[in-house]
């Protein structure tokens, strides 16, 4: 079961060559500063904690260009959604508990959504949570709090993230769906777009608003 995702007025539809440029783009970042990284290493391999630390920052690196090319191929929609019925619950604790490792997250929900299920592709749906808190944990700095909320809306769950942000940020929030929005950080640049593909293609939807000085994200899911 499968559903294409519609196209919305002022989406920008990128050729693949385009997307490839913006890709090679994106991962000069991570990419240098693995090399730089490695580079120290072979310099000073005996300084035991400059190691480990340098360590822990090639390994994020290297998680980020995942992710990177993670997005664009759902961006791309290079896979079809295998749908079933998941616990939207149990994927979303998960990740929490992988971010919270390197930035604690403000998680609720309430009593309605123990054993609540959506029809998605399980993999898709993990993608979307974990790429989206990894963006606010560089649209949030080290000075603000991210918060995730999950709610019932009739037939549908909503998962909902927040966080305070730089101003050029929120000004430019009805932008952020397009691809390569020059205010979101370096390699995020395809984060929301593809985020809005994966519940697209799932049958829900995505989209980001600004209240009260905080840029939100509200994701939502068919429910059972």
């Amino acid at each position: 079961m499968s559903r294409a995702a519609t196209p919305r007025p002022g989406d920008v539809e990128l050729a693949p060559s385009a997307v490839v440029r913006h890709l090679c783009h994106e991962l000069r970042q991570p990419l240098s500063t693995i090399e730089s990284s490695a580079y120290y290493l072979q310099l000073v391999l005996q300084a035991e904690t400059r190691t480990e630390k340098e360590l822990e920052r090639i390994q994020e690196m290297v998680r980020q260009v995942d992710w990177i090319l993670m997005d664009a191929v759902h961006y791309l929609q290079a896979t079809t959604p295998r749908t079933q019925w998941v616990d939207i619950v149990e994927i979303v604790s998960s990740a929490v508990t992988a971010s919270a490792k390197s930035r604690p997250i403000d998680l609720e929900w309430s009593d309605t959504m123990s054993s609540t299920l959506v029809l998605v592709d399980p993999g898709q749906a993990e993608h979307l949570v974990r790429t989206l808190l990894a963006m606010y944990r560089q649209v949030a700095g080290p000075e603000r709090g991210i918060g995730l909320s999950l709610s019932r809306q009739d037939d549908k769950v909503q998962i909902e993230f927040r966080s305070g942000a730089d101003d050029k940020v929120l000004e430019s929030a009805e932008d952020l769906m397009t691809p390569f929005t020059p205010h979101l950080p370096a390699g995020t640049g395809l984060a929301l777009a593809s985020a809005r593909r994966i519940a697209e293609a799932n049958g829900g939807s995505a989209r980001v608003r600004v209240e009260n000085g905080e840029l939100i994200v509200e994701v939502r899911l068919p429910a059972q």
